[in-house]
């Protein structure tokens, strides 16, 4: 019987199943998949306070709320990392469109106080 060795990430972190087991039922997929949510969600959470407090500061020192060229740094930055781990370049400006337009909102919310 080959050893089994559990499936990875691109940083080496194992994420649940074996990668020569049988296929996954769909619960333990589904139970994965909400795992990473819950890790997503609380990862978008710290950022959003971290965007926060990047308002508070960059409105206390009398910069402007939002940085175009500071969004297509972010946006480019999300094409690469996304490309490091096979998601397209159409994925990618979908997430990062998202993520800054939330974060767009909550500074000029901040700014508007």
């Amino acid at each position: 019987m080959p050893a089994l060795s559990i499936a990875t990430d691109k940083y080496g972190r194992g994420y649940g199943r074996a990668t020569n087991m049988e296929p996954a039922s769909t619960k333990v997929l589904r139970d994965e998949i909400a795992d990473i949510d819950a890790q997503i969600i609380d990862l978008l959470a710290t950022r959003m306070d971290i965007t926060d407090e990047l308002a508070k500061a960059k409105k206390a020192s009398g910069q402007s709320a939002w940085d175009d060229d500071v969004e297509k740094r972010i946006v480019s930055r999300y094409n690469e990392l996304c490309q490091e781990v096979n998601l397209t370049k159409d994925e990618a400006d979908q997430i990062a469109r998202l993520i800054l337009s939330i974060s767009k909102e909550r500074q000029m919310r901040i700014y508007n106080e």
